[in-house]
């Protein structure tokens, strides 16, 4: 990958205005720009395939907080967030989020391209003196609903087998939480004294 720069021999003042003409100086001139320009561009000494282009991997990335990723009228620069380690794609359609050290790798795609959500994931979990609990996803929760397991121990000393479920009369699992209950599977009554072990997947938007 190409280096941190060079030490040029450029000096502003040479030729001097009142120099004769020598095609010395100049040729040190033009020498000198090319060695400046070959640090980050395919610039050889004569004409070439790709001439005047970056070299691979000479371009820089911009490194801002993440409140501060947006884009108007560019394409193909880059941009990572120093505040929540995210890397971005900053084009003329808008951002696009290519990774980061929070984001999972799932097979599925979420959202559309270019891609303005990502996979997340949160756990947790909870006591529940009476079988049941209301769970609110943590992270202001999801942009839509999220694929919920939850499981279920006690130390009471029941050996019936535990059903957790995530429907309540008023409806199913929302983007921002979700009523569970666990009972004993073969009576279906509440388990007291019961802790609660959740996750949840869901996807949201940046």
């Amino acid at each position: 990958m190409p280096g941190g720069g060079i030490t040029a021999n450029w000096n502003e003042a040479s030729p001097a205005e009142t120099d004769i003409a020598d095609a010395a100086p100049i040729r040190s001139i033009e020498t000198s720009l090319r060695n400046i320009l070959a640090v980050e561009h395919n610039f050889p000494s004569a004409s070439g395939p790709n001439f005047g282009y970056h070299l691979l991997g000479s371009c820089r990335a911009y490194v801002d907080v993440q409140s501060n990723v947006s884009s108007t009228g560019t394409d193909g620069r880059l941009m990572q967030t120093s505040d929540t380690s995210r890397f971005f794609h900053v084009g003329s359609g808008g951002t696009s989020l290519i990774g980061g050290a929070t984001v999972p790798l799932i097979g599925s795609y979420p959202g559309t391209v270019p891609q303005r959500s990502y996979w997340a994931i949160e756990f947790g979990s909870t006591f529940a003196p009476a079988g049941t609990a209301s769970v609110t996803w943590p992270n202001s929760g999801f942009s839509g609903v999220p694929t919920v397991t939850a499981s279920a121990s006690t130390d009471n000393g029941t050996q019936q087998a535990i059903v957790v479920t995530m429907q309540n009369p008023s409806g199913s699992v929302s983007a921002t939480g979700a009523f569970i209950r666990a009972v004993h599977g073969s009576t279906d009554i509440a388990v007291s004294n019961v802790t609660i072990h959740w996750i949840s997947i869901g996807s949201r938007t940046l």
